[in-house]
Parts: structure tokens; sequence; C-alpha cells
């Protein structure tokens, strides 16, 4: 790998680290909301739902970052998952008017998430980790 495009790849992983971890701090925040909407505060959903289609985004960027990070396939295929949860999560908690049996899903596929999240952001770790110029063909 020439130095130019090694250290292009260097820039990568350390933004799908830190795109990954960010994103797990805002699943952190967003649980922290909920419990506050459910003992405390009720004015606290509003907070958890914006923030929710917010996050709802996100792992978009942590996927194009995995990709970019050429670390391997198994990078970015994790981070696949996690979008495809993420993209259905609110999606779930929107429908709960029309189809209620699918929206009591949002709880469980936020857990799927989490622990999605916690998968990518251990790879996002070892790609960082990798050396410069290795590229894990999977």
């Amino acid at each position: 790998m020439s130095r130019g495009r090694g250290a292009k790849v260097r820039v990568f992983r350390v933004l799908y680290a830190l795109t990954a971890w960010l994103f797990l701090a805002g699943l952190v925040i967003q649980i922290f909301l909920i419990g506050v909407y459910l003992f405390s505060d009720r004015s606290a959903l509003s907070a958890h739902q914006g923030l929710g289609w917010v996050l709802h985004l996100a792992p978009l960027v942590v996927l194009l970052f995995a990709f970019l990070a050429r670390a391997g396939r198994r990078h970015w295929l994790w981070a696949l998952a996690l979008t495809v949860v993420v993209l259905i999560v609110p999606i779930l908690a929107a429908i709960k008017d029309s189809v209620p049996v699918a929206a009591a899903l949002h709880p469980l596929a936020a857990v799927v998430a989490f622990a999605l999240a916690c998968v990518v952001d251990w790879n996002s770790y070892a790609a960082v980790r990798l050396p410069d110029e290795t590229t894990p063909a999977g």
C-alpha cells in the first residue's frame, strides 16, 4: 500500500471508530431519556423521539467509514446489520396507532441495535489497531 493511500485508510479507520463510539454514546443517551420519561419526567419523551430520529440515520455514516476503512468484509457487514436494524427501530414506534403489535417490537429492536452497536464498536477498535500496510481479506 502506498504511503498516501495508507494515510487515508488510517484516517478512515479512526473516523470509523469515532463515529461508531459516538453512535453508541447516543444510544446510551436514548436509554437514559426513556428512563427519565418512564420514571420521573413525562416531557423527556419528546427529547427521546427527537434524538431517535437523528440516530436513525447515523449508522449510514458508520457504514460508510467501515467500508472505507478497508479493515475487512466483516466490518462493513456488521455495520450494515446495525444500519438495517436502526433504520427500522423508529418506524416501529411510529406505527403504534396503526399496527400496535408491530410497534411493540420497538424496544426489542432497540436492544438488538444496542448489541450490534457494541459489536461494531469492538470491530472499529480492532480496525484502528491494524497496521497501516495491511488490508484483511475478510
